[in-house]
């Protein structure tokens, strides 16, 4: 958890600073005779229309990367309070506990769980086993899919982010060739607006792309682990609640 922690909150200031970075870029070639320090908001202006929805999509970025994060976290997932309750439960074969217990917690685990005990014959647990399975297997991916929703997220800005900063970049260099053909070629400091516009946009757009990736990686694979360590933790569960399996403790 801290690794994450940390990760978001170095991404988080990497965006920032990759917009500072982006400002040292335009060195103000337009007013060369007379250098001004360049602020954040001449960066928006410089960059042009463009600077607006890739603002958008860096706070939506960084708000994305949070939200998973206070979802996608084992203990949230598989409550380790909980599961001990649960294990306890099922070594005494108590169905009806190991339900209320599942159905008081609400989680990606309990849920799961609460749903295949539905599926359960208490006259032929053992019976009734492969059913209960599918009926979690099914829970599971539908849960899936609802952090999943979020995660694709990421993804989606991932994907966006470097295209708005091309179209930014296409526009720039629209404007700077029709100023050349109007006769601005010899005039170096009528293209620089333009032409900063184009490089600023592209950075802008790499600079949120490439973390939004990376968080989107980081959150899949998180949740791919955790829903495998899920399987596990039903497999004890209901060989010990059917009997059908030697109970054993996941090891430490």
């Amino acid at each position: 958890m801290k690794i994450k922690t940390t990760l978001l909150i170095a991404v988080a200031v990497g965006v920032m600073a990759g917009w500072t970075a982006t400002v040292r870029a335009q060195d103000g070639a337009a007013e060369a005779a007379a250098p001004k320090k360049t602020t954040l908001m001449d960066l928006i202006k410089g960059g042009g229309w463009a600077m607006w929805p890739l603002g958008t999509l860096s706070f939506a970025m960084i708000a994305m990367a949070t939200v998973n994060y206070q979802k996608i976290n084992s203990k949230n997932l598989i409550p380790p309070e909980t599961l001990g309750l649960l294990k306890a439960a099922a070594k005494d074969q108590d169905v009806q506990k190991v339900y209320d217990l599942a159905s008081s917690v609400p989680s990606l685990f309990t849920n799961a769980l609460a749903a295949g005990l539905r599926k359960i014959n208490p006259d032929d647990p053992v019976g009734s086993k492969p059913l209960v399975e599918n009926a979690i297997s099914e829970a599971v991916a539908r849960e899936e899919s609802q952090f999943g929703f979020w995660i694709n997220f990421l993804s989606l800005i991932s994907a966006v982010s470097p295209m708005v900063g091309l179209l930014g970049t296409v526009s720039g260099m629209i404007g700077a060739f029709q100023k050349i053909g109007a006769g601005g070629m010899g005039k170096p400091e009528v293209l620089a607006g333009d032409i900063g516009q184009a490089l600023i946009t592209t950075a802008t757009g790499l600079i949120i792309a490439i973390p939004a990736m990376f968080f989107f990686f980081m959150f899949r694979n998180s949740l791919n682990r955790i829903i495998q360590k899920a399987e596990g933790e039903f497999s004890i569960i209901l060989d010990n609640l059917t009997g059908s399996g030697v109970g054993f403790e996941e090891e430490e």
